[in-house]
């Protein structure tokens, strides 16, 4: 009885001693599950104020970026008014340049008229006195008159126009020979062909008409657009004149001794005339470089386009050989149907084909070009080849014809109408200026 009695106490101590070891054991639990939580507690704390730290750094990045774009939009404010206003100090510079420049051209203006008012009334009353010798029917006075005054009105018209010559002188042509310069023009006052000469291409002088007289053929008092060319011991002058059968303008050949002629035209017909275009002017010759000379002219378009023709004389210049060649025909809306007075010339390694297009007696008159593969062609034209219009001073140019000066320098003489005077039958003065080619492209000034 004691034995069980010893026994169970002794149970019951083995299991008050499992107990206490399972409560400690969950006591120690307990406070590591305590610790744990307050280590929880604190990396939550701290989560929490890095996640504030991070939404602070955001906010502040943020800040930055819309600082830096306001930056960079202040920048470029101060850029574009920077760019500005240096455009406008450089608008207002080149408005002050220019009104310097308008300035300085009033005063030497001013300078110029005065010096030239005494030249115009000389002018003038030389005028006046030929018109009276006219009424009275003195010519031969009329003419002394004009030739007294001619280098004062010469000297009149240049400083408004800067024209060449005070009198008509249209379609000109210029030749070099002998240590002078010729010109040719359509009939006018000095007769069928006019002529007048110079030795510097700026003072020019009368020397009357070139060509005896016409051939039976021709009716007088329409010939037009002469051109001459020195072959050996003699001279050609081509020309343009109406045939009294068909009353349609052709091409005929006159031969003198000299530059000044006289002319002798001795044809029973005309040199060329395509009568089935409407007939045939505008004669000009060319001289290639392997020495074959070619005669271009325009056929005048009745009845089909108007055209630009070549075809190769003979070496003497008094005669044609072979087929005429086709250049080019009016295909564009400014030229107006008209293409006419060609004038070839090889420059800087181009065949260059000036011509004149649209109305001749009016401001829509201007001189073009095209480039050709040799003189009988082909030529093709620019999308717009207009080189010379008409201007503030000048108006309607054309019948331009190239020709090389005594330095080599390649040089185009054209007529135009002084403004406001344009259309027939006001004066078409001469005047040259000088031919560049740049690229190509031909640039007159």
């Amino acid at each position: 009885m004691i034995q069980r009695e010893q026994a169970g106490r002794a149970g019951t101590i083995a299991a008050a001693a499992v107990v206490l070891l399972f409560l400690g054991e969950l006591w120690h639990a307990q406070a590591r599950l305590h610790h744990r939580q307050a280590q929880l507690d604190d990396t939550r704390t701290e989560l929490a104020g890095t996640r504030h730290e991070v939404a602070a750094g955001m906010r502040s990045r943020a800040a930055t970026e819309r600082g830096r774009e306001q930056a960079k939009a202040t920048i470029r404010h101060l850029v574009d008014e920077t760019k500005y206003l240096l455009a406008a100090r450089a608008s207002t510079e080149a408005a002050t340049a220019a009104a310097n420049r308008q300035r300085a051209d009033v005063d030497l203006q001013r300078v110029v008229v005065t010096n030239a008012s005494g030249e115009t009334r000389a002018c003038l009353d030389g005028v006046a006195s030929a018109v009276a010798a006219t009424r009275r029917g003195d010519g031969r006075a009329a003419v002394g008159a004009l030739d007294v005054v001619a280098d004062a009105c010469s000297h009149a018209l240049a400083t408004a126009t800067g024209a060449l010559f005070p009198f008509d002188f249209a379609d000109p042509y210029v030749l070099r020979a002998g240590g002078r310069y010729y010109a040719y023009s359509t009939n006018a006052g000095a007769g069928d062909v006019q002529v007048i000469e110079s030795t510097d291409l700026e003072h020019w002088h009368l020397v009357g008409n070139a060509l005896a007289k016409l051939p039976n053929w021709a009716q007088p008092g329409a010939t037009w657009a002469p051109a001459v060319v020195a072959r050996g011991d003699h001279y050609v002058a081509y020309y343009t004149a109406r045939e009294r059968s068909s009353r349609l303008q052709c091409i005929s050949r006159a031969v003198g001794p000299s530059p000044a002629g006289p002319f002798l035209d001795d044809s029973k017909q005309p040199l060329v005339c395509q009568r089935d275009r409407g007939g045939s002017i505008d004669p000009s010759p060319f001289l290639d470089r392997d020495g074959r000379l070619h005669l271009l002219w325009k056929s005048e378009g009745r009845g089909a386009p108007a055209t630009l023709w070549s075809k190769e004389l003979t070496a003497d210049g008094k005669s044609l050989v072979g087929q005429a060649a086709p250049l080019l025909s009016v295909d564009r809306s400014w030229e107006a149907g008209v293409v006419e007075a060609p004038s070839l010339v090889w420059v800087d390694g181009h065949y260059l084909l000036l011509y004149s297009a649209a109305d001749w007696s009016s401001r829509r008159y201007s001189i073009a070009y095209a480039t050709c593969a040799g003189p009988r062609g082909p030529c093709l034209k620019p999308r717009d080849g207009r080189l010379l219009r008409s201007g503030r001073a000048l108006a309607g140019p054309g019948g331009a014809e190239a020709f090389r000066d005594a330095g080599g320098s390649f040089r185009v003489v054209f007529h135009a109408y002084a403004e406001p005077d344009v259309g027939y039958p006001h004066s078409r003065y001469v005047h040259i200026a000088r031919l560049r080619v740049t690229a190509g492209r031909p640039r007159l000034g």
